[in-house]
């Protein structure tokens, strides 16, 4: 029977460009059409951010026409969403799903992985691409911003790795993870140069469509709403998918401090770096990758489910990377993530029950990837990552 399965998966069709492409185009389509016509608060929400600062309205506000919820991105999102909310609500949603899709299947091609690994990489993550297409978040492309920043790096091109963790840090501030990467960068000074110039460009470039004291007072609102975002976040069942909001949901304590959790973690994400003999090990340097795109979804009070596409590409790289044999235990766990970070929230593919009873209410959409994230810290502090070398180039 696994000799089947492997041979049936092993047919061209499959590991064809053409098949994954066709797949991956028609997704945001058929998804954008079940939307058409329909009010979709998220891409509103977005849209808001855009006239919100040509009108210089506040972009943090409970507007009525948001339904109870409001933006928590930086005034330069604006740009981003700039060109579908220029268009008519129904196609601008779909172009900008679109623009989602296409920007992770851009930042998969140019990942410097064998050509196997990519289109793994592209089937495993396809079921969880959908679920924040489903809701048009941000948060696919955040996943892809992650990957372009470690292609960058791992192609010495510094200007451009430091333009795409500027860029996030001035929409959601998550970017600032991509610094994680700065030792593996053999230009540093043209990096740091890039970083403050960088800094400057998208700082100023929101107040060409409104002010400069507007920006400003802003970005003192933008720190304002994610504060009391983090308080509201605390045992929201649809919020907090972290591994702090399971701790938070499973324990029903609210009055220690996250940092309790938060301090520890980022102290074990340390650790790896006193191997600097290993930093010349492409291995090693996949791994940080992985540590990164976990870190962000385990460590943020504002983790939503729709942001677990950044874990799944993680978990791909953690198996496929490995200069050494994966074992079947680490298959199985790989399997395990698979099945309880992307196919839980499926209400064909996953009893319902399970999701809305027991996943949802205490987060344990967060504990696949917490799993694996303690075991790839032991594996980096450990093991030894020049076994073999990894490929760089497409085959």
């Amino acid at each position: 029977m696994i000799v089947s399965i492997k041979s049936f998966f092993r047919k061209p069709f499959w590991s064809d460009w053409r098949t994954i492409t066709f797949i991956y185009m028609l997704m945001p389509i058929i998804i954008s059409i079940q939307k058409w016509g329909k009010h979709c608060n998220t891409y509103q929400i977005y849209k808001s951010v855009y006239y919100n600062c040509i009108d210089q309205l506040s972009l943090f506000d409970f507007y009525p026409y948001l339904e109870g919820d409001c933006n928590h991105y930086g005034p330069i999102f604006a740009y981003v969403i700039a060109p579908f909310a220029l268009l008519q609500d129904s196609w601008g949603l779909l172009f900008w799903e679109i623009f989602l899709v296409a920007t992770f299947f851009v930042s998969v091609l140019y990942m410097p992985m064998l050509r196997w690994q990519k289109v793994f990489m592209f089937w495993f993550c396809a079921h969880e691409v959908m679920t924040p297409l489903f809701v048009e978040q941000y948060d696919l492309a955040i996943a892809a911003t992650f990957l372009l920043i470690f292609a960058c790096v791992e192609k010495q091109k510094p200007v451009w790795a430091a333009f795409f963790i500027v860029l996030t840090i001035f929409i959601k501030l998550y970017g600032v993870m991509g610094f994680a990467f700065f030792f593996f960068i053999k230009d540093k000074k043209k990096f740091i140069w890039s970083c403050v110039l960088w800094s400057i460009v998208f700082f100023i470039a929101p107040m060409f469509i409104s002010s400069a004291d507007y920006i400003i007072q802003q970005y003192f609102g933008w720190y304002d709403s994610l504060v009391l975002k983090n308080n509201t976040n605390m045992f929201d069942s649809s919020n907090n998918t972290s591994l702090l909001g399971m701790i938070r949901k499973i324990s029903h304590c609210s009055t220690y401090s996250d940092l309790w959790f938060i301090i520890p973690g980022c102290l074990i994400f340390l650790t790896p770096f006193r191997r600097i003999d290993q930093f010349k090990n492409p291995g090693f340097r996949y791994a940080m990758l992985t540590s990164v795109t976990l870190f962000i979804c385990l460590f943020s009070t504002e983790t939503e489910s729709y942001g677990y596409i950044s874990a799944m590409t993680g978990f791909v790289v953690w198996y496929v990377t490995a200069p050494w044999k994966r074992s079947r235990w680490d298959l199985y766990l790989l399997v395990y993530a698979f099945i309880f970070t992307s196919l839980c929230t499926s209400d064909v593919l996953f009893p319902r029950w399970i999701y809305v009873d027991w996943i949802r209410p205490y987060a344990l959409k967060a504990l696949p990837s917490a799993i694996i994230w303690f075991y790839l810290m032991w594996e980096m502090n450990i093991k030894d990552y020049s076994t073999k070398n990894i490929g760089n180039t497409d085959k």
